[in-house]
């Protein structure tokens, strides 16, 4: 059984990072991001902080915009706008869920496509479908990396991806398809979940629900990558995967924490890094 750690992996891409972005100031351009965060969800603030730790690491400007509980959608547009319209900020993210009187939709459409380091924009995801991508949702790039690393195969496997949400789910999918996988999408309203994750060689889950994947549910010498996340009460973070007992029977598992997390902030910094060195050649 492989356990699937990122820290050798995310500290060797962080250096590399580091070197890139020294050469892109050489070139003249500082790199600069801003998150903006909405009030209200202590998880969001948490990780809105490990990304400016994380930028401060590589030599990125890190901006936090903190915005009031009660934001509108307009004010909150009205803020990505400024952005948009700024030559020094490369790139934008808005920490989701957004609270419920604030349009998501609307919001996912303001941001300037070239500055969407989270491919909000729907854009991003009808660029993958065509096989063309333009920025890649990170966390399912971040999880496709670690099962390339742990030498995963994919072409004529049967893959289970479980949650179906726009930024992880659903592009994760289309990533394993595109590696010829054969792939079911399962999500609140599939009746037996566990039907298909019993056949399964990989199965993904991106539900935030934990412990939802228990032993029972995983053949022998499947590949599992844990993407949820959930805070206790007590501050705890737990996975969407039953760890302890589903890691015996497997060929390669993530954990939570130490697993998905710390790569998909690298895919993070990557691709506005990647673009922007594009941009200066």
């Amino acid at each position: 059984m492989i356990e699937i750690y990122s820290k050798d992996y995310v500290a060797e891409q962080k250096a590399k990072m580091a070197d890139r972005v020294e050469i892109l100031k050489k070139k003249g351009i500082q790199p600069s991001m801003t998150t903006f965060l909405v009030q209200g969800r202590s998880a969001n603030a948490q990780y809105a902080k490990v990304k400016g730790r994380f930028a401060e690491s590589i030599g990125v400007d890190y901006h936090l915009v903190e915005l009031d509980a009660d934001t509108t959608t307009e004010d909150l547009i009205q803020a990505i706008e400024e952005k948009n319209q700024d030559p020094n900020t490369h790139g934008i993210m808005i920490e989701m869920p957004l609270p419920e009187t604030i349009d998501e939709r609307q919001i996912r459409i303001a941001i300037d496509p070239d500055k969407d380091v989270d491919a909000l924009h729907p854009i991003h995801l009808g660029n993958l479908l065509q096989q063309r991508p333009s920025t890649i949702p990170n966390t399912p790039l971040a999880a496709m990396k670690l099962m390339e690393l742990a030498d995963t195969e994919f072409k004529g496997k049967d893959c289970v991806v479980i949650g179906n949400s726009a930024v992880v789910g659903r592009p994760l999918a289309e990533l394993l398809e595109q590696k010829e996988a054969t792939v079911t999408l399962c999500h609140i309203f599939t009746k037996d979940t566990a039907k298909f994750t019993r056949q399964a060689d990989i199965v993904c889950s991106a539900t935030g629900v934990p412990h939802l994947v228990t032993e029972d549910m995983i053949k022998e010498g499947a590949t599992v990558v844990d993407i949820g996340t959930t805070y206790t009460e007590e501050g705890k973070l737990l996975g969407d995967v039953d760890y302890e007992n589903v890691a015996p029977k497997t060929r390669a598992i993530t954990p939570v924490p130490g697993g998905v997390g710390p790569v998909t902030q690298v895919m993070l910094f990557d691709q506005m890094i990647t673009r922007l060195e594009k941009e200066a050649d």
